[in-house]
């Protein structure tokens, strides 16, 4: 089914065909919001209050023709016409109280994924994001009855049933995607041998890099076509599903369709992205973006030792939550007896980071900071100090050290919107602040 305005599928390029009359579609638009009539005989425009159905219907019911007869001289683009239905749509909305969407997904009591939305997983190479996303899918899945953990993660409603669509770029296809496929399934109750109606799955791996955003957007298409479910859809890697992700035009290929498709379609995207080497930071212009239009970011990476060792606690720090307060971190670990990951022991954990607080490292400090400042609070420089030198059980000239040590550093610090920020410090009536100051608009 056709449901942008233009005629053209979400998850394709539009490109403007017809031209219309201003005044008299503006009046059409109205109209059509305003009469049921106007609707096929048994429908009604409260039938199907989502935004892509309501500008179908609009755009169904102009007579182009009837409107050039009579205004022939006044003509307008075709993304006019999308952007003046759009602007009917909101007005009746914001007429109306705003319900907001509940949680599709949820990691213990924190909600995580909403629908419509798009999500990022990001870290360095090899800290286990695609055994992250495994679970996450596993949770949509899950059978009435499955009792196992999935880290967490459940989702509210197991009457509503989503397709997940598994999208992999890096895994060779004799042995390690085949085994993730079966890792799914079977964490979420099913036999091996099983094909959920419900789970669909390919690799772009033999796809040429320069035609991989063409056959991706020509497969999820077909997939949008073959279900009426919601779907769950899976980039892994990401950055592999275009030409060039240091390339604006190419990044925001996929950014724009990502955006149109959770706008237009009942789908949720998570992408999983890969830190540039020694950095916080999503890789290239692609992953700057993203980051920009992600509602929820968890960031996977392991724990440091006293002497900033790798641990074998893994961390999933949450960078963003667009719909709720950022939530604190959850641990987890890869078990040689699971096959896969499970969450770590309390114990562990507080083992690992009391271990580290001695040290003060700038790391360490940098979550502290976040937590103190990252909701806008502003701190005097006793305040910010006597709070981190109980912290870590460190000296003020330490702590101070380490404050200098970040504000002269690159490592990135976040609010908890999610923002890239700097820690700011200014003298008012010779009382020293800190606070937390974005890098760019949000």
């Amino acid at each position: 089914m056709n449901i942008n305005p233009n005629g053209a599928n979400a998850f394709e390029t539009v490109q403007p065909k017809d031209t219309f009359i201003l005044d008299e579609f503006e009046t059409h638009c109205s109209s059509i919001l305003m009469d049921d009539s106007k609707f096929p005989v048994g429908e009604s425009r409260k039938a199907d209050t989502t935004h892509a159905n309501i500008l179908e219907q609009i755009a169904n019911n102009i007579d182009l023709n009837e409107l050039q007869s009579e205004r022939g001289d006044q003509v307008v683009s075709n993304n006019l016409k999308t952007v003046l239905a759009t602007r009917e749509k909101l007005k009746e909305i914001k007429a109306n109280e705003i319900r907001f969407s509940e949680p599709v997904l949820k990691q213990g009591e924190n909600a995580v994924i909403f629908p419509h939305t798009i999500n990022v997983i990001q870290g360095q190479a090899g800290v286990h994001k695609s055994r992250l996303a495994e679970n996450i899918c596993a949770a949509f899945l899950k059978l009435n009855g499955c009792q196992n953990e999935l880290l967490g993660f459940n989702r509210l409603n197991f009457n509503a049933t989503h397709t997940v669509v598994y999208v992999d770029t890096e895994r060779n296809l004799s042995e390690q995607l085949p085994y993730a496929l079966q890792s799914i399934q079977i964490k979420a109750g099913y036999n091996r041998a099983d094909h959920p109606r419900n789970f669909e799955y390919i690799s772009l791996l033999q796809i040429n890099r320069k035609e991989r955003f063409g056959a991706l957007n020509e497969y999820l298409n077909h997939i949008k076509k073959s279900t009426n479910n919601p779907l769950f859809i899976v980039l892994d890697v990401s950055t592999d599903c275009i030409e060039d992700f240091n390339k604006t035009d190419k990044s925001m290929e996929l950014i724009d369709l990502m955006n149109m498709a959770i706008n237009e379609h009942n789908v949720i995207f998570l992408c999983l992205i890969h830190e540039n080497p020694k950095s916080d930071k999503a890789r290239g212009h692609f992953g700057t973006e993203l980051m920009n239009k992600a509602s929820t970011v968890m960031q996977v990476g392991f724990e440091k030792d006293a002497n900033q060792n790798d641990t074998d606690i893994i961390r999933v720090k949450y960078l963003k939550c667009r719909s709720t307060a950022r939530h604190t971190p959850f641990y987890i670990k890869y078990s040689n007896e699971a096959k896969g990951l499970v969450l770590a022991d309390a114990s562990e954990v507080s083992g690992v980071v009391n271990s580290r607080k001695h040290k003060a490292s700038n790391e360490d400090m940098i979550e502290f900071i976040e937590l103190y400042l990252g909701d806008g609070t502003t701190l005097t420089r006793v305040d910010l100090l006597d709070k981190l030198c109980k912290d870590f059980k460190a000296s003020q000239r330490t702590i101070e050290s380490r404050i200098t040590e970040i504000m002269s550093s690159d490592i990135e610090i976040f609010n908890e919107q999610g923002q890239s920020c700097k820690l700011s410090k200014e003298t008012k009536d010779k009382t020293v602040y800190y606070k937390l100051i974005a890098n760019e608009p949000f």
